[in-house]
């Protein structure tokens, strides 16, 4: 099928705002490429796999460090009377945002993009045990290791990016130490809500080390689809069910742990509403956040009824965990 991109430029700081109003106005789907990205592949070697380090990365490295700031956000839209006429309604959207810049360009049939990625995606350990691995690679387990074998698609989420893998890192210190848990299962199953699934990487990485059970939650019926697949896929069919819907809007679920890899103002709007599902003690587990919008998060958590246990950094993102009082 033909396609057409709405291709937008926008400040680092102000690129959260712009997403949240295409997510708001109904636009879904979006490609989100950092620079800076290219600058944590480099600098972090030892997580990446066979040649996924090479002079295309490098490049891309010293030019994003040279002064890159602007993020990039891609929309794609049917190249026929319905998609003309959803790109109009972005298009307005965009010009009332005198700060951002956009255009249009044709773009080629969907086969020539949509599985470009495959070219990079290597296995790559996130956090101490996880390891998430594309199906066209082979790779041996160590002994304390669990292998999500993932094929990212269109949805977000394979693991690679900052936001996702400090939320791994917070699942396995609460789950999969091998120390202490911080629920006893022999009172409950422990349940954990995943909303803004993805790929669904967070709620198979949260039965894995240790979990009995997880729903995760989409706006995005591509992302719905995949999560499916991919559970399936890892034969955790049965433990992990997926489910379409508005952050936490209609969701009867009392989960023991709540994990949310968004951005800054949604985990602000969800907050509320995850303190009055959440069994008290449960762990509240966020991320998504850039460094400007740390303290404003952290005050909208606590006003929610959380008490902010611990916060991850890795460069300008930021993970907040806390606990339901």
């Amino acid at each position: 099928m033909k396609y057409r991109e709405l291709i937008i430029k926008a400040k680092r700081n102000e690129s959260e705002t712009v997403q949240a109003a295409l997510l708001e106005a109904g636009f879904d789907s979006m490609q989100i490429d950092d620079p800076m990205d290219a600058v944590d592949i480099a600098e972090h070697q030892d997580l990446y796999k066979y040649d996924y380090i090479n002079e295309e990365i490098t490049r891309a490295a010293e030019e994003a460090e040279a002064g890159a700031d602007a993020i990039t956000i891609t929309l794609y839209f049917t190249d026929d009377e319905e998609g003309q006429a959803l790109l109009a309604e972005a298009e307005e959207l965009l010009s009332a945002m005198p700060d951002v810049s956009y255009r249009t360009a044709a773009t080629g049939d969907d086969s020539e993009w949509l599985y470009k990625w495959q070219e990079y995606f290597r296995p790559t350990k996130v956090g101490k045990r996880i390891v998430v691995k594309p199906g066209w690679e082979d790779y041996e387990a160590a002994e304390d290791e669990l292998v999500i074998e993932m094929d990212p698609g269109m949805a977000f989420g394979s693991g690679l990016h900052e936001t996702t893998s400090m939320c791994i890192k917070a699942l396995e210190k609460d789950l999969g130490d091998g120390s202490e848990r911080a629920y006893d299962p022999s009172r409950y199953p422990i349940k954990v809500l995943d909303v803004g699934t993805g790929t669904g990487i967070l709620a198979m990485a949260a039965v894995l080390l240790g979990a009995d059970e997880a729903l995760g939650i989409d706006i995005d019926d591509e992302a719905v689809r995949v999560a499916n697949e991919n559970i399936v896929k890892n034969g955790l069919e049965g433990r992990i069910s997926i489910r379409r819907g508005n952050l936490m809007d209609g969701i009867d679920y009392e989960p023991d742990i709540i994990v949310a890899n968004l951005m800054a103002d949604l985990v602000m709007m969800l907050s509320p509403a995850a303190a009055e599902q959440m069994r008290p003690g449960g762990l509240y587990i966020t991320s998504g956040i850039l460094d400007i919008k740390e303290e404003t998060v952290k005050k909208a958590i606590e006003d929610a009824g959380f008490d902010i246990i611990e916060v991850l950094a890795d460069g300008e993102w930021r993970a907040i965990v806390a606990t339901r009082r």
